[in-house]
């Protein structure tokens, strides 16, 4: 966890040092279209997305379902494709209307990405110590309580990126 913690404040700081305040939220779009390594960089997010978006709209979909409490008698074949063209539905026209990306990149990387990243990984570290049958060594105690510490860290900067993204 904190290996992984240092290699992601290394990379970001380094991607900031590169281009300061003028970042753009899509990091990519900072670099000339010339570069090759960055449009082969552009491919890959793209094919990335393009073979993402399914397994992300079937999670959201049964997520949907669990929310509107469906029983399992009613999720028929018909019920499941109304909820998937719905969300498709809504999706598309929110893509549609959305002019800045990069905004909807900053504020959804600076609060739902922190949380995958920062707060979840953290709790389920202390919930696993807190739940092993042996009294945690000061070991797993220090690592618990610097998860914690990156937690916390991670809430500031991702809310500091909202703001700074809203602000802008």
């Amino acid at each position: 966890f904190g290996s992984s913690t240092v290699l992601y404040i290394l990379i970001m700081s380094f991607g900031y040092l590169t281009f300061g305040g003028n970042c753009d939220g899509y990091i990519l779009n900072n670099y000339s279209v010339q570069d090759s390594l960055m449009t082969i960089s552009r491919f890959f997010i793209a094919f990335s997305i393009l073979f993402t978006y399914p397994v992300v709209l079937v999670g959201t979909r049964d997520a949907v379902l669990d929310i509107l409490a469906l029983p399992p008698d009613k999720q028929t074949s018909t019920n499941i494709n109304i909820v998937t063209l719905s969300l498709l539905t809504i999706i598309t026209l929110l893509a549609a209307v959305t002019r800045d990306l990069g905004m909807v990149n900053a504020v959804g990387g600076g609060s739902l990405a922190t949380l995958i990243v920062f707060v979840f990984p953290a709790l389920m570290f202390r919930a696993a110590i807190d739940q092993q049958a042996t009294t945690p060594t000061h070991g797993q105690k220090l690592e618990v309580n610097f998860a914690m510490v990156l937690m916390v860290v991670g809430l500031i900067m991702g809310a500091i990126g909202v703001i700074v993204e809203i602000m802008r």
